[in-house]
């Protein structure tokens, strides 16, 4: 017997780290985002001895309560029928904690017509006190579906150190000097996650070359891709270095404004999540485009910038407060955008999450190890 579950949670661990494979030796690709969620809710909760199961495989072990990693469960593409399985083959209480929905724009109609995402929410509600949601835009729809008792917590990867994180804008980020990170998503396409790909691929190369001209330095973070380790990795022949780099230069457009010579000076691989963070410490701000990439920042109370493209990004950019703009706005330096924010109203929000994901965890019978 286990005395908590984990539900769906992806990570791997070695040596103490959270951390992957080389990418082009393992067929597993690992989501950088979904493992420090994982790390966090592992950090943040006294689970005890624990037994891990999958969406679409039975729980085979006994268990005093589930912890379900929350993601971008509610959309069409979602597989509702494993997930309902996974859940049905728990004999215990469980909860799941930042669940998201997400749809190219901000429809809440948009599962409105599917079974199996209400009888995925109806055994939340049976089996849990409460259902914690990440921001207004997923309670919303979680609600429509039939959802009770809900707390918009954020995400918990924002509580990762086991604390509430207080944002302090350097006094280098105001200087010439400053050094930054843009956090990217190259790959984009039109689907339930982007609703704008051309202009968002586009203000890649505008960002970048922005943050070249007006930094220090600046660290290019690709998150959980191949390209990544393609650009970034010294032991690779040069020229395949300089193929694969070239490659993103034309999928952002950004022939007019850099060289590949550019990014291979920039790019970043990581292979652990306390090496990410580690970088992501030395910096005066990261602005980009991927949550997890800028939330490596936050959680260590450094400012970010987000290029917004769908609704989970707008969704989390209104609950924190955080600066922010859609890749198809006009132009306005995320640098000053950030120097001018109000930073104490994005501190209070923050305080607010923490609060009720506390009483969230507490409520469903789980011991928090948070401040």
């Amino acid at each position: 017997m286990a005395d908590t579950a984990l539900v769906h949670f992806n990570h791997s661990e070695k040596e103490n780290l959270t951390s992957w494979p080389d990418m082009r030796t393992a067929a597993w690709r690992p989501n950088y985002g979904d493992m420090l969620v994982c790390a966090a809710i592992i950090r943040e909760l006294d689970l005890g001895a624990t037994d891990r199961v999958g969406f679409g495989y039975d729980l085979k072990t006994k268990v005093n309560r589930a912890i379900v990693r929350g993601s971008t469960y509610i959309h069409r593409n979602f597989n509702f029928h494993e997930a309902n399985q996974t859940l049905d083959s728990i004999d215990a209480p469980l909860a799941i904690v930042g669940l998201g929905a997400q749809n190219p724009t901000l429809d809440l109609d948009f599962v409105d017509d599917l079974d199996g995402a209400r009888e995925f929410i109806a055994r939340l509600n049976e089996k849990s006190e409460s259902i914690s949601v990440r921001g207004e835009f997923s309670a919303a729809v979680v609600e429509k579906l039939g959802g009770e008792n809900i707390r918009i917590t954020g995400c918990p990867s924002l509580f990762y150190l086991g604390d509430c994180p207080r944002v302090d804008v350097p006094e280098m980020l105001s200087r010439p000097e400053r050094r930054l990170g843009i956090s990217l998503h190259t790959g984009l396409m039109r689907n339930i996650f982007c609703a704008d790909p051309v202009s968002a691929r586009r203000m890649h190369a505008v960002c970048i070359d922005h943050a070249v001209n007006n930094a220090s330095s600046v660290s290019l973070f690709e998150q959980g891709v191949l390209t990544e380790y393609n650009v970034a990795d010294r032991r690779l022949p040069f020229d395949e270095r300089l193929e694969s780099a070239e490659k993103i230069l034309a999928q952002i457009q950004g022939d007019d404004l850099m060289s590949a010579y550019d990014l291979i000076a920039r790019m970043v691989s990581v292979r652990s999540i306390e090496e990410w963070l580690s970088k992501a410490r030395d910096l005066d701000a990261i602005i980009g485009f991927r949550f997890h990439g800028n939330m490596v920042a936050l959680l260590q109370g450094s400012p970010c910038f987000y290029y917004t493209y769908d609704s989970r990004l707008k969704e989390f950019c209104d609950i924190y407060n955080l600066p922010s703009r859609d890749v198809a706005d006009e132009w306005e330096d995320p640098i000053d955008v950030m120097l001018d924010h109000d930073w104490d109203e994005t501190n209070a929000r923050f305080e607010t999450c923490y609060t009720e994901l506390k009483a969230f965890y507490a409520e469903n019978g789980f011991v928090s190890r948070l401040a």
